[in-house]
């Protein structure tokens, strides 16, 4: 117990010690036009080990990147595949705002492959 304290309080002992944690990456700020247009530029990510609900135990989630910020959340399942995240996209955001110039993810590999197919 004395050493832990001793050591605590040694000046040189806390300059000479091995940092045992890792240093963190700083985080870098996404640059977006000033006059982009709402959903120009989207965040996509899947929200998932919800407890289920009906066929959906997972959420979608659609941000503008940009103009309002406005986030759309959309109940989906763990299985779902490329081709289902572009008809979710098609089917509530398309209609309103068209195909974003912009698509930000983690790149997920379950779905960003098949997504980018099908908006291109």
């Amino acid at each position: 117990m004395w050493i832990t304290d001793y050591v605590t309080g040694c000046m040189v002992c806390q300059q000479n010690k091995n940092i045992t944690h890792r240093k963190h990456t700083l985080l870098y700020h996404i640059p977006t036009p000033e006059d982009m247009l709402p959903f120009q530029q989207i965040a996509l990510d899947l929200i998932t080990g919800l407890p289920p609900n009906g066929p959906h135990d997972s959420v979608l989630t659609i941000v503008d990147h940009r103009c309002s910020q406005v986030a759309v959340s959309l109940p989906c399942a763990t299985t779902i595949t490329g081709p289902g995240v572009a008809q979710l996209y098609f089917d509530h955001v398309y209609q309103w705002f068209g195909l974003p110039s912009k698509v930000i993810s983690d790149q997920d590999p379950c779905f960003m492959l098949h997504f980018g197919q099908a908006l291109a």
